[in-house]
């Protein structure tokens, strides 16, 4: 698939894009003289449009074409990050009131977040037309590999530059997405329109995306899990001082970003397995893993349970989006992507409040829970109707 290298070219610098944010938008709160809470709004917006719009994208390429639809989208994460980095850059010399940059905060980031659903819906659509159904596990994983090196790029890229200025990472990451937009005009070929209004696209409630999207959900949920509650974790298990914690904190972050890299590329690599055998293991990988998370009290099993954890994850990622690509027709492909990745960012959404409270309970509960979620997904997938053997719809 020639189209591939411009595909992970993209996702890595939009994911970088979206990720940089965060090394930064702590320090710009406290410039703008606003509180955390308002911090958490702007960030837990995105997730909150992903999920409305991803499903809209993905149907809309469907009907006229993948390229228009990811080039807009791409192109508008560019536009919109530029018109963040012009507002914190005045906003940082003339503060303004506090309700103004509320809002131009929370609508530019959504404005963000609106474009950016465009991009793994219409990504994953993309890899479905042009690969076959044996195949697309490891073009999916290398997608993901992209989306895990924008992770870690972004804000180890937006805490340097911040150096020189708040507003510098800013509008560096705004130029990135417009290169990328250039380079999806230039090599990604036109596909052809679909007058599909008549077809019925797949709902939610879609028996054939019913695993892909269980998956999504709960592979975000408990990435986002990982994220807000290993500090507090290691503050009240392990009992170690903020400076270590954050220090612990940020290397155990780190070493998940790699793991997840490395296991899609293993995914990527491995011919022969089927997305059911990749979930299956992923899963058992990351109950395990999990598990050992809940039965740690010293710092090497807490990071070897989340690199454990993470590794089987990364195995889950690929394996979802290939498996609802492989489970509707061709006309449905951008809708399927679409619902699969609303899914994915409406476990952005659970995962934060759901895990802090489990939180509350007792520190090993959120990872106990998860450990029983990914062993009944395994469950699940196990007795699934569909055997791996039977032909693809595709």
């Amino acid at each position: 698939m020639k189209e591939m290298k411009t595909l992970m070219i993209v996702n890595v610098l939009c994911v970088a894009a979206m990720m940089a944010f965060l090394a930064v938008v702590g320090p710009i709160i406290r410039a703008l003289k606003m509180e955390e809470w308002h911090a958490g709004l702007t960030v837990a917006l995105a997730g909150v449009i992903w999920v409305v719009m991803a499903r809209y994208w993905g149907k809309k390429s469907d009907r006229i074409g993948r390229k228009p639809v990811l080039l807009l989208g791409v192109l508008g994460v560019g536009f919109s990050y530029l018109l963040l980095a012009v507002f914190i850059d005045y906003a940082l010399v003339n503060v303004p009131t506090l309700l103004l940059s509320l809002v131009m905060l929370v609508c530019v980031r959504g404005l963000i977040g609106l474009f950016y659903a465009a991009i793994p819906a219409v990504s994953s659509a993309l890899i479905a037309d042009k690969v076959d159904a044996k195949n697309r596990t490891g073009y999916m994983a290398k997608l993901g590999a992209s989306n895990g090196i924008g992770m870690i790029l972004g804000p180890a890229l937006g805490g340097f530059l911040a150096v020189y200025g708040l507003h510098v990472p800013l509008y560096t990451f705004a130029i990135l997405p417009i290169i990328a937009a250039f380079l999806v005009y230039k090599t990604i070929p036109k596909t052809p329109k679909h007058h599909v209004e008549e077809i019925p696209h797949p709902k939610w409630s879609d028996v054939r995306l019913r695993l892909p999207m269980i998956a999504a959900f709960l592979t975000m949920y408990s990435v986002i899990t990982s994220q807000v509650c290993l500090g507090f974790f290691i503050l009240d298990t392990l009992a170690l001082e903020a400076n270590e914690t954050a220090k612990v904190t940020g290397i155990i972050l780190s070493l998940l970003g790699i793991c997840f890299i490395v296991a899609q590329v293993l995914v990527s690599k491995i011919k022969g397995c089927s997305p059911h055998t990749w979930l299956r293991l992923g899963g058992s990988i990351a109950a395990l893993g999990y598990v050992l998370i809940s039965l740690s009290h010293t710092v090497i099993p807490l990071g070897l349970g989340f690199c454990i954890a993470t590794f089987g994850m990364g195995f889950i990622f690929p394996a979802f989006q290939a498996l609802a690509a492989n489970n509707v027709s061709e006309l449905e492909q951008g809708a399927a992507a679409g619902t699969v990745s609303s899914a994915q960012g409406m476990g952005m959404i659970v995962g934060p409040m759901v895990s802090t409270l489990l939180y509350k309970i007792d520190p090993i509960v959120p990872f106990v829970f998860a450990a029983i979620a990914f062993a009944l997904l395994v469950l699940f997938a196990s007795r699934k109707v569909q055997v791996e053997s039977e032909p693809s719809l595709v």
